[in-house]
C-alpha cells in the first residue's frame, strides 16, 4: 500500500489532471469579454414636414369655353340688289359701332345697313351684284369689347366659391345669381404663361345634361386685343393698389399675371382652363395630398414612434389637403410612404431627430399664440467699436 502511494507512476495522471484542471480555470476566469456594438437601425427612415397654421385661399381649377357675349345676325330689310359693300365686311374684318357695311338699292333708293357695335365679322353670305329678298341672312356679326366664358363646376363645389355678390338696395327678382368673383383663364393646350383676367357674374339656372355641372358666366374684356394697353414687365405695384387688390380679394401674384402683356387672343370656341379665388380657410394646417392615408388618417411621429391619428379634413385640391382639427402645432407629420406602418412602428428622422420647436396647444383658446424667439447674442470683436459702445451703456 505505501509502496503504491510513494511510486511516482501513481500520482503523475493526478498531477496532471490538477494542472489541466487549474489551467482551465484560470482561463475561464479571466475569459475576454465581447463588446456589443450599438445598432444603428433604430427605426424606419422618414420624411416628415412641421405642422403650421395658416390661412390659406381656396384655388379652384376647372375648365371652360369662349362664347360670343354679342352675336346679331345681319339681314335685309328690304329686296333688291347689293350695289356697294365695305371693305370691312369681310370674315374677320373689325368695325366700328355705327360703320356702314353695305347698301341694297331697290327703285332709285338704297336701304343703308349699318354696324349695331364694335365688332368682327364671322361669316359673310352675300357679295357685289347679288340680288336678296326681304329677311335674306347676309352676314353674322360678333361683338369685340367683351366675350363671355362659360365655366363648368361641380355642384359640390358650389361652396367654395367665395361669398361676392352684388350688394343692392332693392332686392330684385333673379338677382340672386349675381356675383363679382375675379378669376383668371388660359388657352388649353398652349405651352404659354399669358391669362386673361375674367369677373364672374352670374351662373345658368340649369345643369349642364352631361356631367350635371353647373355653369358659371364670366365676362372678359377686350378678348381679340383690339384696346389693350402695354404694361411694362417689371411694373411695381403701389400701397394703394394692393390695397385695393387685397379688398378685392385677388392676391399680388394673381394682379401681376393680370398685368402680364398678351400676344393670343381668346379665340371664340376655344377651350380654357380656369383658375377662381375662392373662400379663405382659417386655422388649417397645410400637407401634401400624398400625407393623407385612408382618406381620413395622417402618420405623426411621437417619441421617436408612429402614431396613426384621425384628422378633420377641411378643403382637399389636387396637391394639398388641409386639416382644421386631429394634429397639434409643431407636430411631426410623415409625407414619406411606408410599408407595414402601424401604431408604435420606431421611426427616425431624416437630417436630425428634431425639426423645428414645438409649441403644444392651449385646449381653451382657438388660436395659437407663437411665443416670441430670444434674441441671439451679438459675439464680441475686437475691432468693433460699436460692440464696445453697447457693452458701456448697459
Amino acid at each position: 500500500m505505501w509502496k503504491k502511494l510513494l511510486n511516482l507512476k501513481f500520482w503523475t495522471p493526478i498531477l496532471l489532471i490538477l494542472i489541466g484542471a487549474g489551467i482551465t480555470f484560470q482561463m475561464v476566469k479571466n475569459k475576454p469579454s465581447a463588446r456589443k456594438k450599438p445598432n444603428f437601425q433604430r427605426g424606419k427612415l422618414v420624411e416628415v414636414l412641421e405642422a403650421s397654421l395658416s390661412n390659406p385661399k381656396i384655388e379652384i381649377r376647372t375648365h371652360g369655353r369662349i362664347l360670343p357675349a354679342q352675336k346679331v345676325v345681319l339681314s335685309a330689310r328690304i329686296s333688291g340688289e347689293v350695289i356697294w359693300i365695305s371693305p370691312k365686311l369681310s370674315e374677320g374684318r373689325f368695325f366700328k359701332k355705327g360703320d356702314p357695311l353695305l347698301n341694297i338699292g331697290i327703285r332709285q333708293s338704297q336701304s343703308r345697313l349699318k354696324a349695331p357695335f364694335n365688332g368682327v365679322v364671322q361669316t359673310k353670305n352675300i357679295d357685289l351684284g347679288q340680288y336678296v329678298n326681304s329677311g335674306t341672312q347676309l352676314a353674322t356679326l360678333i361683338g369685340s369689347d367683351f366675350a363671355e366664358v362659360f365655366i363648368d363646376l361641380p355642384i359640390g363645389r358650389m361652396d367654395w366659391l367665395p361669398n361676392i355678390k352684388v350688394s343692392s338696395s332693392k332686392k330684385l327678382l333673379g338677382e340672386e345669381n349675381r356675383y363679382q368673383i375675379p378669376a383668371t383663364v388660359s388657352l388649353a393646350g398652349i405651352n404659354s404663361f399669358t391669362t386673361w383676367p375674367v369677373m364672374i357674374k352670374r351662373h345658368l339656372l340649369q345643369l349642364t345634361p352631361r356631367g350635371m355641372m353647373v355653369q358659371l358666366i364670366a365676362e372678359a374684356k377686350d378678348p381679340f386685343i383690339l384696346n389693350q394697353k402695354q404694361f411694362p414687365k417689371d411694373k411695381k405695384i403701389s400701397k394703394k393698389e394692393s390695397l385695393s387688390i387685397k379688398n378685392k380679394g385677388v392676391l399680388s401674384s394673381e394682379f401681376q399675371e393680370i398685368q402680364a402683356e398678351t400676344t393670343i387672343p381668346l379665340f371664340v370656341g376655344a377651350f380654357v382652363d380656369v383658375k377662381i379665388s375662392g373662400r379663405q380657410l382659417e386655422d388649417v394646417v397645410k400637407i401634401p395630398a400624398k400625407a393623407l392615408r385612408d382618406r381620413d388618417t395622417v402618420w405623426v411621429v411621437v417619441n421617436k414612434e408612429l402614431q396613426v391619428r384621425n384628422v378633420k379634413i377641411a378643403h382637399i385640391d389636387l396637391d394639398n389637403v388641409y386639416i382644421s382639427g386631429g394634429v397639434r402645432i409643431g407636430e411631426s407629420i410623415i409625407i414619406s410612404p411606408i410599408k407595414g406602418a402601424s401604431n408604435g412602428l420606431k421611426v427616425r428622422i431624416a437630417g436630425g431627430e428634431k425639426i423645428g420647436g414645438v409649441n403644444m396647444p392651449n385646449e381653451n383658446t382657438k388660436k395659437w399664440v407663437r411665443p416670441e424667439g430670444k434674441r441671439k447674442k451679438r459675439v464680441k470683436k475686437s475691432g468693433d467699436k460699436n460692440t464696445q459702445s453697447q457693452e458701456r451703456t448697459q
